[in-house]
C-alpha cells in the first residue's frame, strides 16, 4: 500500500485542527490555534480563514435553508413513547440523551442519539446506522431498541442504556491483571467478529466505544460511520469528511490516507486497544496528545514499539516479551495484507496464548512449540514425569526383588507395568491432542479427557489393574477442572475394579476424590460414608498418611457446613491450621487453600471482617506463588466478593466478581465453577435492581450447573431458587409460582435454600392479593430463620420488610 498523498495529508490536517478548535469555547480557540499551528503559518492561516467564515456564517459549510439546529434545552420532550431526561455525551456531529419510557408500559431507561445539526445528507447518515444495528443480535453489541423521527422530520434513535465504564477505565481503575484483561479483549473480539461476519466493518473502533455492563460483560457502541462491507450504501468516503469523523490514533493507515475501510482497518484499531489495554497507555506516546496534527503525522514516524518496551515494572515486560509483542506488532502491520486475515484469527491467537499453546504470530519454530506444549500441559505432564520416575522406581525394587524373591520379583513388575500403562495413556493424549490442534483447532482439557476415557475399556481389555489407574488418574483430573458430572462415574468404575487393583492406599484415594465430587453435586450424605472410610484406612497409619488426613480436614469442614454444623466445621479447619503451617509453612499451595476455605467458612457464620482478613491473606499467598489467576485463588475471589457483597459494600463486590469471572471464562471456560461466579454475579445485580441483567446471567449458569454439577447439587438449585426471586422482582407470576412448585417438592434443598423459597412464597402471597395467607406463611419463614442462626442473617433485612409490608 503506498503511502498517504501530501494532499489528503494536507487536507486531514485542516479537517482534524477543526474538528479539535470547534470543541472548544470560541474565546479560546485563537490562542489553542496559535500554540498548535506555532511551526506552520500557512496552515494557520487557512484554518483561521475557515474559523472565520464558520463564525459569519449560520452553519459551518452548510446552507442555512437546510440545516436544522438541535435545540439546546430539549428536557422533558417526547419523542413517541421516550422522554427525554438529560445529555450523557456529545461528539463533533451529534449527541447522546438518557431518556425513559414514558407511555406507562412498563420502566426502561435508553440512551437517544441526536444530530447537532440536521440535514438531508446526515440524516441519512443515522438511518444508516440504524439499519446497520438492526442487522446486529449478539450481546457484545448495544441493542437499538427503536427509531423514529421528531415533528420537524429529523431522525432519532434509541439503544439499550449501558451505565458503565469504559474498557480502558474499567481495568486500570480496577488494577484488573493481565489474564483478566485479555479476557474481557477476548470479549470485545467475538463482538467484532460477529459484526464481520453480518458484513458490517465499524471503523471507529476505540476504549470510549466499548463499555463494561454491569454483568462484566462488554458492549460495542457507536456505529456512527459503520460500512457494510458487501454493498456500497452511498455513505461518504472515509476521505474529507470521514477522516474528520473518525479517530486518528485509533485509525489504520489506509483510512487516514482516504483508502475504503475494510474488516483490517478494524484489525488494526483492536490492534491498538489491546497495546493500551497491555501497557496502559497509548502507543504513540506524546503524539496522542498534541493534537490532530500529530496524530496525523504518526503515519510517518514507523510502526508503533512493542508492548513490553512500554510496561512498568520488569516483571510486567516479561509477561509481555514474546508471544504479546507479537500478536499486537501482526495486528498492527502497516500493510492490510500482512495483518491478521480476520478478527477471529486476532481473537484465536489470544486465546492460544492464554491456553499456552504456540501463537501463529511466532511462525513455527520447533523449541518455540515444544516448550508450549511442555506450559500447555503442565498438569498433565507433570503426572507423567511422576509416573515416569514410578516406572524407574518400580524397575529399582525389580533389581531389590532378585536378590529376595520370585514372587516379590514378579509383584514388582507387574506394578510397574501397570505404571507405564498409565504413562502411556497420558502419552496418547497428548499425541492425540496434538494432532487435533494442528488440523482441526485446538482440543479443551475436557475434550482431552473424554476422548481418554472413552478408549480406556478398547485399550485396556486385557489388563482390568491398569484400566483402573488410568481411572483414577482421569477422574482427579476431571476434578481438577471441576468438572464433577464427569469425573463421578470414572471414580465409581475404579470402585467397580477395586478387587482386580488390591490397592488400599488408592483406594483410599479414589472414595476421597468421589467424596469431594458428590459433595459438589449435592449427594452430602454418601459423600460423608466414602470420606469416613478413605479417613478410618489414613488413620491406621497417621504418620504415613499424615498430609491425606489434613487435606482431607477441608472436605470434612464443607460437609459439617452444609449439615448446618457451622462453628464445628469452623473448629476442625481452625485446628488444621497450626499443624498446615508446621509442615508446609506460609508461602505454601496447600496453606493458601486452607486459608481459602477457612475464610468461607468465617464468611458463612456471619463473621465478615474475619472472614475477609483470611481470604485477603490466602490472597497474599497465591501471589507470591505466582497462582493468582489459578483455579483456587479464584475461588478465593469469590469468597472475597462474597464478603464485600455480606457487609453492602456492593462496588467492592462487583470489581471482585467481575474479576474472577474474567478470570475464569477466558482460563478455564465452562464448568461448576464458572457456573457458581455468574450466578454470584447475578445476586450482585439482584441487589442493585438490576434484574434484566441479572435474568440473562441466571439463564447462562443454569444449564452449565446441570451439565458439570448435575441437577440435584447444591448450586444448581441456588440458580433456580435466584431464577425464581427474579422473576418475582420483575411481576412475572406464573412462571416463579412454577419454579417454586418444582423446588418445594424436593426434599433435598438445603436448609438456607428452603428458607429464600420460604420467603419467595410469601413474597408471592402477597403480590396475589392473599394478604392473610401470606402473613401465615411468613411465620414459618421466621421459624426457620431463627432455628439457622447466623446463616440466616443476610435475610433478616428481607424477612422484616416483608413484614412490614403486611401490616
Amino acid at each position: 500500500m503506498s503511502g498517504p498523498s501530501q494532499e489528503a495529508i494536507h487536507f486531514a490536517r485542516i479537517e482534524a485542527l477543526l474538528d479539535a478548535a470547534l470543541d472548544l469555547p470560541e474565546d479560546e480557540r485563537k490562542h489553542w490555534l496559535d500554540t498548535a499551528c506555532a511551526n506552520d503559518p500557512a496552515l494557520h492561516g487557512e484554518v483561521t480563514r475557515l474559523l472565520d467564515a464558520m463564525a459569519r456564517s449560520v452553519g459551518f459549510l452548510e446552507n442555512p435553508e437546510d440545516a436544522v439546529p438541535v435545540s439546546d434545552d430539549m428536557s422533558g420532550q417526547r419523542l413517541g413513547p421516550w422522554r427525554l431526561l438529560q445529555p450523557t455525551g456529545q461528539g463533533g456531529t451529534g449527541e447522546v440523551w438518557l431518556a425513559e419510557r414514558a407511555d406507562g408500559r412498563f420502566e426502561q431507561q435508553v440512551a437517544v442519539k441526536l444530530l447537532h445539526r440536521w440535514r438531508e445528507d446526515t440524516s441519512a447518515r443515522l438511518e444508516r446506522e440504524q439499519a446497520l444495528l438492526a442487522r446486529l443480535d449478539h450481546p457484545g453489541i448495544a441493542r437499538l431498541i427503536d427509531a423514529g423521527a421528531m415533528a420537524d422530520g429529523r431522525p432519532y434513535m434509541v439503544m439499550e442504556y449501558i451505565a458503565g465504564r469504559s474498557l480502558i477505565e474499567h481495568c486500570e481503575q480496577g488494577a484488573l491483571p493481565l489474564v483478566a484483561r485479555l479476557a474481557l479483549f477476548l470479549q470485545v473480539c467475538d463482538a467484532v467478529a460477529y459484526a464481520h461476519r453480518h458484513l458490517v466493518v465499524h471503523c471507529d473502533l476505540k476504549p470510549q466505544n466499548i463499555l463494561l455492563r454491569p454483568g462484566g460483560r462488554v458492549a460495542l457502541l457507536d456505529f456512527g460511520i459503520a460500512r457494510l462491507i458487501d454493498v456500497d450504501l452511498r455513505a461518504p468516503t472515509v476521505s474529507g469528511a470521514g477522516i474528520a469523523q473518525l479517530t486518528p490514533w485509533y485509525a489504520a493507515p489506509e483510512q487516514l490516507s482516504g483508502a475504503e475501510p475494510t474488516t483490517s482497518a478494524d484489525v488494526y484499531a483492536l490492534g491498538l486497544i489491546l497495546h493500551e489495554l497491555l501497557t496502559g497507555q497509548s502507543p504513540w506516546g506524546s503524539k496522542a496528545g498534541s493534537g490532530g496534527l500529530a496524530l496525523l503525522e504518526r503515519t510517518l514516524v514507523g510502526p508503533p514499539p512493542a508492548p513490553s518496551t512500554q510496561a512498568g515494572t520488569p516483571s510486567q515486560a516479561r509477561q509481555l516479551r514474546g508471544d504479546l509483542d507479537a500478536i499486537v506488532a501482526r495486528a498492527l502491520q502497516p500493510e492490510p495484507d500482512a495483518r491478521y486475515a480476520s478478527v477471529e484469527a486476532l481473537r484465536d491467537d489470544l486465546a492460544r496464548h492464554l491456553s499456552r499453546q504456540p501463537v501463529h504470530a511466532r511462525g513455527d519454530a520447533f523449541f518455540y512449540r515444544l516448550g508450549c506444549t511442555l506450559r500447555r500441559h503442565w498438569l498433565l505432564a507433570g503426572v507423567s514425569s511422576l509416573l515416569v520416575l514410578s516406572v524407574l522406581a518400580g524397575s529399582f525394587s525389580v533389581m531389590l526383588a532378585q536378590r529376595q524373591t520370585e514372587r516379590e520379583r514378579d509383584a514388582a513388575r507387574t506394578e510397574a507395568l501397570r505404571a507405564k500403562g498409565v504413562r502411556d495413556a497420558l502419552a496418547h493424549m497428548f499425541r492425540d491432542a496434538g494432532q487435533r490442534s494442528d488440523a482441526a483447532g485446538a482440543l479443551t482439557a475436557k475434550q482431552i479427557l473424554q476422548q481418554a476415557a472413552a478408549r480406556i475399556d478398547a485399550h485396556f481389555s486385557d489388563d482390568p489393574a491398569t484400566a483402573a489407574q488410568v481411572l483414577h488418574a482421569l477422574g482427579e483430573l476431571h476434578l481438577y477442572i471441576n468438572d464433577y458430572a464427569a469425573a463421578e462415574p470414572l471414580l465409581r468404575n475404579w470402585l467397580a475394579r477395586e478387587s482386580l487393583v488390591d490397592d488400599p492406599d488408592m483406594a483410599a484415594d479414589v472414595r476421597f476424590a468421589l467424596a469431594e465430587a458428590l459433595f459438589r453435586m449435592g449427594q452430602a450424605a454418601e459423600a460423608v460414608d466414602l470420606l469416613h472410610a478413605a479417613q478410618s484406612h489414613w488413620q491406621g497409619l497417621p504418620q504415613r498418611h499424615a498430609e491425606r488426613l489434613l487435606t482431607s480436614r477441608m472436605l470434612q469442614s464443607q460437609l459439617e457446613r452444609q449439615r448446618g454444623e457451622i462453628e464445628l466445621g469452623i473448629q476442625t479447619l481452625e485446628a488444621s491450621l497450626p499443624q498446615r503451617l508446621q509442615r508446609s509453612g506460609e508461602e505454601d499451595f496447600e496453606t493458601a487453600a486452607l486459608l481459602t476455605n477457612l475464610g468461607a467458612a468465617y464468611i458463612q457464620a456471619g463473621r465478615i471482617d474475619e472472614g475477609i482478613q483470611t481470604s485477603q491473606r490466602a490472597m497474599r499467598v497465591w501471589r507470591s506463588l505466582h497462582l493468582e489467576a489459578g483455579n483456587d485463588a479464584l475461588n478465593t475471589l469469590n469468597n472475597l466478593a462474597a464478603a464485600y457483597f455480606r457487609r453492602g459494600e456492593l462496588e467492592q463486590a462487583a470489581a471482585h466478581f467481575e474479576m474472577a469471572l474474567a478470570i475464569r471464562r477466558a482460563a478455564f471456560g465452562p464448568s461448576a465453577a464458572t457456573a457458581a461466579l455468574i450466578g454470584n454475579q447475578a445476586r450482585m445485580l439482584q441487589a442493585r435492581g438490576d434484574v434484566s441483567a441479572a435474568l440473562e446471567l441466571i439463564e447462562e449458569a443454569e444449564p452449565m450447573a446441570l451439565t458439570h454439577a448435575g441437577d440435584a447439587s447444591p448450586l444448581t438449585l441456588s440458580l433456580q431458587v435466584t431464577r425464581a426471586e427474579l422473576l418475582l422482582s420483575s411481576g412475572a407470576h406464573a412462571p416463579a409460582s412454577e419454579v417454586l412448585d418444582l423446588l418445594e417438592a424436593r426434599d433435598d434443598v438445603p436448609a438456607l435454600l428452603q428458607l429464600r423459597l420460604a420467603l419467595s412464597r410469601t413474597w408471592l402471597l402477597r403480590d396475589s392479593g392473599e394478604p392473610v395467607a401470606a402473613s401465615q406463611h411468613l411465620q414459618s419463614v421466621r421459624a426457620m430463620a431463627d432455628q439457622l442462626g447466623p446463616q440466616a442473617q443476610p435475610l433478616r433485612a428481607q424477612i422484616e420488610a416483608m413484614a412490614a409490608s403486611l401490616r
